[in-house]
């Protein structure tokens, strides 16, 4: 389907802009396994020094409420301005301004509400997949995209402390990973590196994008047919599930697989 780019009823074909970053990947060469976020600062005590003194920071303005205050009264707007490069330079829509991008978060929201995700089976692979790339899944990318960072990715900043340095992440249904990205701003003095693994719908199709410079962060597109879609020879760490398991029809079949992807000793 192609994009007709009418502001607040854009028509994407997710399956060629999915390709056209396959391809961008292939070309580059940008994973390497034997990378880690250590490439973010060379020196480790600058990277703990750093990444502790901005969790202070966004953990005060967080917890004081002062953060939000600022994204509404539009003082922060780093956030938009790496959203408005996706939407404008990456999908080729035209260009929005921090209203625009709340008008069409609202206007997503009421076309969302029609769309039945119920019907999408995980085992018929195109209607599962029909499901989540109809029009009104792009208010899940842009409620993420804005419920994360009026939190700045710290609503699963208990579970930082469980991660253990030089560990290989999964983070599976990823959507936009806030958990991989919160890991990455506030914990990169731990040598972390990541899988990010969805289906091909629109908030995954964003983080490829954002985070596609990250050597240390490899994806993986999920067939919905398949219970668990991941290399056979890989284990890892830690694997983080955030609202999945209640989309899947066999979510004891995929947890089970879970626990064979764990290394051994990890509990």
């Amino acid at each position: 389907m192609p994009n007709f780019n009418k502001f607040d009823n854009i028509c994407l074909d997710l399956p060629a802009l999915f390709e056209k970053q396959n391809f961008d990947f292939s070309v580059n060469q940008r994973f390497s396994p034997n990378s880690s976020t250590k490439s973010e600062y060379k020196i480790k005590v600058f990277s703990w020094a750093f990444s502790s003194l901005r969790l202070f920071c966004f953990g005060f303005l967080y917890k004081t409420n002062i953060l939000p205050r600022l994204m509404y009264a539009n003082v922060l707007l780093g956030w938009f301005n790496d959203f408005k490069r996706f939407w404008v330079g990456f999908l080729g829509n035209r260009v929005i301004d921090i209203f625009d991008f709340h008008f069409l978060r609202q206007t997503y929201r009421a076309k969302f509400q029609e769309v039945s995700l119920d019907h999408g089976d995980e085992k018929n692979p195109s209607k599962f997949l029909a499901a989540w790339q109809e029009p009104g899944t792009m208010f899940y990318l842009l409620q993420s995209v804005w419920r994360y960072s009026k939190s700045a990715f710290l609503e699963i900043y208990p579970f930082y402390r469980f991660i253990k340095p030089k560990s290989h992440i999964l983070e599976y249904g990823c959507g936009i990973a806030p958990a991989t990205q919160g890991l990455i701003r506030y914990c990169s003095y731990k040598n972390l590196k990541f899988t990010l693994a969805d289906i091909s719908q629109i908030a995954f199709l964003y983080v490829r994008w954002k985070l596609s410079q990250k050597p240390y962060v490899n994806f993986i597109t999920i067939n919905p047919s398949i219970a668990l879609n991941l290399p056979k020879d890989e284990q890892y760490d830690t694997i983080i599930c955030l609202t999945v398991l209640e989309h899947l029809t066999n979510p004891t079949e995929v947890v089970e697989n879970f626990i064979g992807k764990l290394k051994p000793g990890v509990c």
